[in-house]
């Protein structure tokens, strides 16, 4: 059992919560305009109410599950860096905003999404997952078997993470598969505009597609 501070109480975050309760996980949800619906999602869920300082205390792995102009002040209510430091971060944030007079995909300056936000808190091995695929299709599909179950990719820097990664995303449903580092050349692969992103992959034809992009994920393993 991992204790999950969850800090987004939208369709991906009460997804994750529903999903990792269900797995056995100790699980508080956090960061809803609305008390009362933050509460229900709890109940409905098998897990705890509480506010994102609270949520980044109780967990071993804090996930980061909020529109991304609202990352900042999620981050700065949990605590900001120091509350964050020591753990597993996994973010499923993607960098859409408003951009040339419509909403879009954000220029991040030849950054990745994932290093933008990791910078914000040094100390934390930051993990990018569950951000590919819709939070209505991740509701569907979590728990499929055999060929027919549904990847999940992940990035990290911190290898030491990987493997809370892959449990988690395992516990949730999903077949993890690694696209490597969180530079833009790996995990732009599965951010907004990448090759993998919006696109349900199966295991052996998600590492085909990692090998092919990246040319260094060897065969039988889902990490680089």
């Amino acid at each position: 059992m991992t204790r999950v501070g969850i800090i987004g109480a939208g369709h991906i975050g009460g997804n994750l919560a529903r999903l990792l309760s269900q797995a056995g996980h100790d699980i508080m949800v956090s960061f809803s305009r609305s008390p009362a619906s933050l509460d229900a999602l709890a109940a409905d869920a098998g897990a705890r109410a509480g506010s994102p300082a609270a949520a980044a205390a109780h967990g071993e792995v804090i996930i980061v599950s909020v529109p991304w102009a609202a990352v900042d002040t999620a981050l700065a209510q949990a605590g900001g860096a120091q509350a964050l430091a020591g753990k597993v971060v996994i973010d499923t944030t993607n960098q859409f905003g408003p951009t040339g007079g419509r909403f879009g995909v954000l220029d991040l300056g030849g950054k990745s999404a994932a290093e933008v936000n990791a910078a914000k808190a040094p100390g934390a091995a930051w993990v990018k997952a569950f951000n590919t695929l819709t939070a209505g299709f991740q509701a569907s599909a979590a728990g499929r078997t055999g060929p027919d179950r549904v990847v999940m990719f992940y990035a990290t820097n911190a290898g030491d993470a990987a493997g809370t990664a892959e449990a988690l995303i395992t516990d949730a449903g999903f077949a993890p598969v690694a696209t490597g580092t969180l530079a833009r050349t790996d995990v732009g692969h599965q951010e907004p505009k990448g090759e993998l992103y919006g696109e349900e992959f199966h295991r052996d034809d998600a590492i085909a597609a990692v090998r092919r992009l990246r040319g260094t994920l060897p065969a039988g393993t889902g990490r680089p």
